[in-house]
Order: C-alpha cells, then structure tokens, then sequence
C-alpha cells in the first residue's frame, strides 16, 4: 500500500477476494475451463491453467501413488470446517481434544483445526483491524508529527504560532516516519493537515495584509491575489504551498473575489482541520484489540492469547483458497482442488478489514512450522514493517526454512515495480542472506496474461499463476467464483502440496526451485501491464519476462516432471 496523493489525504486500496454466484443448474452446463480452470492446460482446454488434470493423468499412466498427506497452513481468515467438499481435507491436531484443556500443552486450548490470533478468551473476535501506517502514526507522533519542514528549516506550532526548531535528533527516523508512515496513515495526513493549516492561516493573514496594502480601498479579486506571488523572490516551501492552496479555494468557491476565500481559509482552515482530524481518529484509531485480545501486540513474548473460533464473518476467503488447495476431486460437486490428499490448518491473523499485526503473523509461522506444515500460505505483502517487529518475522521465516517449508505470499494490486518500490515481507528480509523457501505471487487470467493492476518484478515477483474467474468452494455448502491475487497463491500452494505429496522428501526450498524450473515459459511474450508513472495510474508494455523471475505461470505437470529428476 502506497502513497499520498496530495499531503493531506491518504489513499487506500483494499485487496480482496470477489464473488460471483454460480447457481447450480448452471455448474453442470459449463465446462471446466470456465470453471475451475486452474486445472486446465493451453494444448487441451485453451486457457492458460495449471495443467493439474495433466499431472494426475501422468501420475496415474505411471502407477505413482502419493506418500504424504501433506499440512498446508492458511495463515489469513477464518474457515468453515464442516464445508462438505473440504472436510475431509481439514487439518486435526493429533495432541489436542475439544475437552477445554491445553492436552499438548502450548499455551492454546483446543487448538484443534488451528487458531484465532485475533479472538478473546470470551468467544468474541476481531471483525476489523487498524492499518499499520496508523499503529506507527500513533507509535512516533509524539516524536515527529508536531515538525514542519520548510526545505531548510524546522517549525512546529506553538500556541497556534509557527516558532523554529532544531532538526530532528534521529533523522532516520524521522525520515522513516515522513517518507514511510506519513503516506501510509490516514490519521498522520489529517494530523498534518491540521499543523499545515496553522501555516495556511498566517500565510493567508499575510496574502490580505500585502494587498490591502498594495491596493487600498479596493474589492480584492483573484488577480490582486497574483500579485502576492514573486517568482524573483527567495523560494519559500511554506509560502508556496499557502498560495497553490489558497488559489484552488477560488475554483472550490466558484468566486473571483478575494473575501469569502480569507473568511474560509484565514478564519477557519484550523477549524476545519481540527474536524478533520477528530474525524480521522474515529474513525481509524482504534480496532479495539486490546478489550477483545487483551494481550500487547509489541511483545512477542506475550503469546498465550487468542481462541479456537475459526468460523467467522471473513471465513468465506480461507475457504475459497482451500477449495482451490484441497476440494475432494471427482466427487460430482464444487471445484477439483488440485490436492486433495493435503491438510487445511487455519490460522486466523487477518478478518479482510484493516492489515495483520506482524506479531501475529509471526507466531502463526512459528505455530505452522511447530506443527508440521510442509506449505504456509501469508497475506498479502505490506510495504510497511517496523524493524523490530520485521525480525520477528525473519525469524520466523529462517525457521520454516530450517524445517523444510515453503512460504507464498501474494502481490497487492497496485501496479508497483516491486524492485524499485520494496514490499514485506520478501526473501531480502535476512540480512545474512536470502531466504530459499520464499516466494511471491501474483495472478494471471485464462489468457496467459497478468491481472493488469498486480505489482510486477523482474527479481522481485517468483511466478504468475491462475488467479481470475475461479469457481471454488464457499461458505454454507455453496459454490461461487472468486478473483485475487489469494487464489493466485493458493493455485501455487496446491501445486506445491501435489509435488509434496509425491515427493515427501523434497524441501521447501527445493520445491520452489522447481517451481520456477518447472513454468509454463512466457518468455519472449509482449504483454500488456498497468504501472505508476508519478504516482498516477498508467499502461505500458512488457515482455513476460521482465515482469518476474521465472517468465511463466506455475505448472503442475512439468513441476512433477522436475520433482522426477530432483527426487533421483
């Protein structure tokens, strides 16, 4: 997520799962290359699947019969356990019982299917999360939100009035929160808009004091307020910006006349930007964690909180990715998943509202990881992450490496190149060196080509895989069409579990070689991709290659193929 627009007003893109119905007299009309056409390959169907119909095909002609049931761990939203076409695939813990005792002793009670981060000892959870733009705004505003940067000099407002101030002490963090946090916080833009409405005040107060001067007696107009500006004069940030805004009040009053600007802008901006910023506030500032949770998200030794409530109001995005992952194949209803042998934990961190604390998504890895999971599949990539709290998650990382599991985490949909523009969490996390079992995903549609808004990167982004239009599970024993870039991490996640299966031995960070061996190549391909130019909205043309590090779209087919050579 970036970046402001204009310094006072954040924007903010929220990436989720879209639904469309399916009723069921049509899901027997339509073919399955309309349907769950991740399955599907180019030679035999026209769409540019996954070719997991391919890979079972081959497996069978072969007699290869898989050796593992392999634990995909969803660490997001909730899960409907009993769904009828994903219960057979739901994740048990062999050492706990619903008896509401911690029987394997970590410190959770009846974790049986997985766990809720965001649940209270009461039954009650989370619906909404705040962004951590606003948990850092709240961190550092007293710290550097009250500074005005003038280009060269240093103000803050002291009963109401601009006085001088020496730098920032740490700069780099300062720094961090003005380039960083600022962009990202819809309650810092307004609480910016509130100290800069301080500096529009005086600057007005002084437009009318020079004209009245200049032009005594005279109805002031917009070209008496050009004269204010001096292009010969010093530059002056501060003045500019007072100008460039007081200008635009003209067009917003629809007035030539200098009055009823002054009245808004030199008798109320501070007014206004105090409403604003109350407003913000109420809005953004809290998610009520600490009444529901109870527990200090900054302290990832505070661990034993949370509950075993998995079936909540955002449940329908976990259970549409474990159809993708799971779904009982041939059984006459929903969607093929492309392994149905694996094992769905869910680790809830994330209700679709708001963005996931990092410690809970830390200590979800640590929990997936300490409980077998071969596959974890994250939320979506942040491009904010407080330096303490993204070592938690490093950690976490190098453990799930150590252990042999693969990570995916999905692109958002911002049209961002994510090698100039970094976004967390990435396999550069670690220092000392990267990670191997890291890799990040982003959709492409029945045509081969990728979703025209994903972020792209040609040594940032791992692979493209199906991820529009995809007829999956849902909630209530219904089924319906979901597109994101989730479902695009969930096609590479049950690809990763079907080479799992079969290959028990391979690590994470082998599969994800073979992964990116192993793609339908779309190199040498012109396609067509959405980018920011200046921060707004844009297209251009790109070679498949140049937009991530493999120049194709996961195959499942050739991924066992490779999985073949690899084992031997």
């Amino acid at each position: 997520m970036k970046k402001l627009i204009f310094p006072i007003v954040c924007c903010f893109i929220s990436v989720t799962v879209s639904a469309q119905l399916i009723k069921p007299k049509t899901e027997t009309q339509k073919k399955q290359s309309e349907l769950d056409w991740f399955n599907c390959s180019f030679d035999q169907d026209s769409v540019y699947g996954a070719e997991v119909n391919k890979a079972y095909d081959y497996l069978k002609a072969n007699k290869k019969k898989a050796k593992k049931k392999p634990v995909v761990a969803l660490i997001g939203t909730g899960m409907d356990v009993e769904h009828e076409d994903l219960k057979h695939a739901i994740w048990i813990n062999p050492k706990e019982k619903s008896n509401q005792k911690d029987d394997d002793k970590n410190g959770l009670v009846d974790d049986i299917n997985g766990w809720n981060f965001i649940g209270g000892k009461d039954g009650q959870v989370m619906e909404t999360l705040t962004r951590e733009g606003e948990r850092e705004f709240f961190r550092l505003k007293d710290k550097y939100a009250d500074y005005i940067f003038d280009g060269k000099k240093y103000y803050k407002i002291v009963n109401g009035k601009r006085q001088e101030v020496p730098a920032p002490e740490n700069m780099e963090e300062y720094n961090y929160y003005r380039y960083k946090v600022m962009p990202e916080s819809r309650i810092g833009g307004a609480y910016g808009g509130l100290q800069l409405s301080y500096v529009i005040e005086e600057y007005v107060e002084k437009f009318d004091k020079d004209m009245k001067k200049r032009f005594p007696g005279k109805e002031l107009t917009v070209e008496d307020f050009q004269s204010c500006y001096d292009p010969k004069a010093e530059r002056d940030s501060l003045s500019e910006v007072a100008f460039m805004l007081t200008a635009y009040y003209f067009s917003i009053y629809n007035t030539d006349k200098w009055e009823p600007v002054y009245q808004n802008m030199g008798k109320k901006s501070v007014e206004t930007a105090k409403a604003s910023y109350e407003e913000a506030l109420k809005k953004y500032g809290s998610d009520n964690r600490k009444e529901i949770v109870g527990d200090n998200p900054l302290d990832i030794n505070d661990t034993h909180y949370g509950n075993n409530v998995l079936l909540t109001s955002d449940a329908a995005t976990g259970v549409m990715k474990a159809g993708v992952i799971a779904a009982k194949r041939d059984n006459g209803i929903g969607s093929n998943g492309i392994a149905d042998n694996a094992e769905i934990m869910t680790l809830r961190i994330h209700p679709g509202e708001g963005e996931p604390y990092l410690k809970d998504m830390a200590l979800a890895i640590r929990y997936a990881v300490d409980h077998g999971a071969d596959v974890i599949v994250l939320p979506e990539q942040n491009s904010i992450y407080p330096e303490e709290q993204k070592q938690w998650i490093t950690n976490a990382l190098k453990e799930a490496e150590k252990k042999g599991a693969l990570v995916i985490v999905p692109v958002w949909d911002l049209s961002m190149d994510m090698d100039k523009d970094e976004f967390f969490p990435n396999r550069k996390m670690n220092k000392e060196e990267e990670l191997t079992n890291f890799m990040v995903v982003a959709a492409s549609d029945k045509n081969g080509n990728p979703v025209l808004n994903t972020n792209y990167g040609a040594t940032a982004l791992d692979i493209y895989a199906p991820g529009t239009d995809i007829y999956s599970s849902y909630m209530g024993d219904t089924y319906q069409k979901g597109t994101g870039e989730g479902m695009a991490s969930a096609t590479v996640a049950g690809v990763a579990a079907l080479v799992k299966s079969y290959f028990p031995k391979l690590t994470g960070s082998q599969i994800r070689d073979i992964l990116l061996k192993s793609v339908t190549s779309r190199k040498g391909v012109e396609v067509e991709k959405g980018i920011r130019v200046n921060d707004s909205p844009s297209q251009d043309l790109f070679l498949f290659d140049d937009l991530c590090i493999s120049g194709g779209i996961v195959n499942a087919y050739q991924a066992i193929l490779e999985a073949e050579k690899v084992s031997k």
